[in-house]
């Protein structure tokens, strides 16, 4: 139970916000945060903070008070590294629950001043980018920029001849008329998910995009395939 002044803090208001987090990160400490002079919690299990009481942003969650997606962000700084927090942070600025900008992102991490992990975390918020579907997404966009490549649109819409939709694909660079999409194993072992993706993708084809199909193993560190090809492609319509 939270006493008067606390909150939860966090991975653990990340969690209540229902953001992604590593593995490592599932079945960990609680983290609680108190608002100076509140008494800082020492309990098994929990990991107890001390705030000074102007960076305390609080929301209410489920009934909880908890950090908002933003600080939460910000306490993350000295927890995860620079691609698990742009990964957050995508999610953070996507999802409509979360109603948080980038500016946002932006003004939690100046009111928190020169704190711990603020280096990390301002080479983290270059990188985030509004409309990533899912964390496999955002990691695909990275190792795109990283390799040197131009960085995609996110959530393109493709029209046909008339302007009718046709489908909203994850990655795209329109001018080249290329469309990566990343695909889980939901979209093999849902019926329903992969005929619906064989339809749109034989659609995308006939109007004249290429499309890219990734999936996990193609973001593995030694999977140099992917991203050739896609280099290939945008240098021979570029």
């Amino acid at each position: 139970m939270l006493l008067p002044g606390q909150f939860v803090s966090h991975t653990t208001a990340v969690e209540l916000w229902e953001l992604p987090l590593p593995r490592a990160f599932e079945d960990g400490p609680i983290h609680i945060s108190s608002r100076r002079p509140a008494a800082q919690p020492r309990r098994t299990g929990v990991v107890g903070h001390h705030v000074d009481p102007r960076h305390a942003v609080v929301a209410d969650r489920w009934g909880v008070p908890a950090s908002t997606p933003a600080m939460a962000w910000v306490e993350c700084g000295t927890l995860l590294g620079l691609d698990d927090l742009v990964v957050l942070g995508d999610s953070i600025v996507t999802e409509s629950r979360c109603r948080t900008t980038i500016e946002d992102l932006d003004a939690a991490l100046a009111q928190r001043g020169r704190c711990r992990g603020a280096r990390l975390l301002r080479l983290a918020l270059t990188l985030v980018r509004r409309g990533a579907g899912s964390p496999q997404e955002t990691r695909a966009r990275l190792r795109i920029v990283r390799s040197g490549l131009p960085e995609p649109h996110l959530q393109v819409e493709i029209l046909d001849e008339r302007g009718r939709f046709v489908a909203r694909v994850d990655m795209a660079y329109p001018a080249e008329r290329i469309i990566i999409e990343y695909e889980g194993d939901h979209h093999r072992t849902d019926p329903h998910q992969w005929a619906l993706d064989v339809r749109r993708h034989r659609e995308c084809a006939r109007l004249g995009w290429t499309v890219l199909r990734w999936t996990r193993s193609d973001l593995a560190d030694d999977a140099d395939e992917p991203v050739v090809q896609l280099g290939t492609l945008l240098r021979g319509r570029g």
